[in-house]
């Protein structure tokens, strides 16, 4: 019995050392998803139509939609139009919409007015075809602003989320 008491215990030895190591290894995968490149181009310029300025300053503003609100101060004749832009990318993915200058001002020779640009839209989820967003804007127009034609630019960027 002893005997084979000690033949187990050194059995058990045995079983508890450690093999010799062996290198180990594993893999892992590697993917990329290629997105559309994004296209963005304007559809229609904002557009404040015609102001004809009060002995008070007032501001005017246009909504996205085009819709026009002007103070008593001021008179507003003509059409007008909200800014409109158009996106283009890989359908599914997600794109983030800002103005990447939200004020801007607008000059007649020396003369200045400004704009406060603004759009609803902070997010695009991308369909196929064009993806539009329009953007708004409130002029501020002087007491006794000059008279011109008023003109300015403004910058919109599109990127992937």
């Amino acid at each position: 019995m002893q005997k084979l008491m000690m033949l187990g215990l050194a059995g058990l030895g045995l079983s508890a050392m450690a093999a010799p190591a062996a290198a180990q290894t594993a893999t892992g995968d590697v993917s990329v998803r290629i997105l559309q490149a994004i296209t963005v181009s304007k559809t229609a310029d904002l557009n404040f139509g015609r102001v004809v300025a009060g002995t008070a300053a007032g501001s005017v503003v246009v909504a996205e939609d085009g819709t026009r609100t002007c103070p008593a101060a001021l008179r507003c004749l003509g059409t007008t139009t909200g800014a409109a832009f158009a996106v283009t990318g890989t359908v599914g993915e997600t794109v983030v919409v800002a103005i990447d200058t939200p004020t801007i001002q607008l000059t007649s020779g020396t003369n200045r007015m400004s704009v406060a640009l603004a759009t609803q839209t902070r997010t695009i989820t991308l369909v196929a075809g064009a993806n539009p967003f329009r953007v708004g804007g409130t002029l501020s127009v002087g007491a006794s602003q000059a008279a011109g034609t008023y003109t300015g630019q403004f910058t919109v960027s599109v990127n992937y989320q």
